[in-house]
């Protein structure tokens, strides 16, 4: 097996072992996962997945956007059963807004690249209120989780790089990734005194 194709697939199976350590908390009842919330996740991760599989055409880097769509709806069927309803924030709408004009973008101008870079606004958008509400109790979060899903946007990164055709914008979303995960994990690991 190539190098670049294993580390996809590490990749991958780190998006999943986040998903892991996250959902262990959902199903322990230390965390009740917010419908709104994780409607808004699923349909921004599975338009996310498939613009960039389109976009990039390559297995190796499609891999961990894939499994993280697969893990996201996985997590919102639970929350369906077991989380609690509410209505979508400010930001949420606005994170919604723009996955919506992301999938017009995309069939407007059968463009997947553009299409894939306004959804890195709009998944960027949706962490401010995971942002805000860590920020105001850090205990809510664990940060482990965080800093798998790190490792997991690293690596793709890195897939990134090696597989290298000249084109910056599959870069946008891991590294995006990267910055966005490590910020809630950094969050999470605060201490209020």
């Amino acid at each position: 097996m190539e190098p670049t194709m294993a580390l996809g697939i590490a990749a991958g199976v780190l998006q999943l072992a986040a998903f892991y350590f996250y959902n262990r908390r959902i199903f322990a009842g230390e965390i009740v996962p917010t419908t709104a919330t994780w409607t808004l996740w699923a349909f921004l991760t599975v338009l996310n997945a498939s613009s960039y599989a389109e976009m990039t055409v390559d297995v190796a880097k499609y891999i961990l956007p894939t499994a993280s769509a697969a893990a996201t709806l996985a997590t919102f069927a639970y929350s369906l059963r077991a989380g609690k309803f509410g209505r979508m924030d400010l930001w949420g709408k606005r994170a919604l807004a723009l996955g919506i004009a992301a999938g017009c973008a995309w069939w407007w101008y059968k463009s997947a690249a553009y299409a894939n870079i306004i959804l890195v606004v709009a998944i960027a958008i949706s962490f401010i209120p995971l942002y805000e509400v860590v920020w105001r109790n850090p205990a809510i979060e664990k940060p482990l989780p965080w800093f798998v899903w790190t490792a997991a946007f690293g690596t793709l990164t890195l897939v990134n790089v090696l597989r290298w055709q000249g084109d910056w914008m599959p870069l946008v979303y891991p590294v995006s990734m990267v910055v966005l995960h490590a910020a809630a994990g950094v969050l999470a690991c605060r201490r209020l005194t």
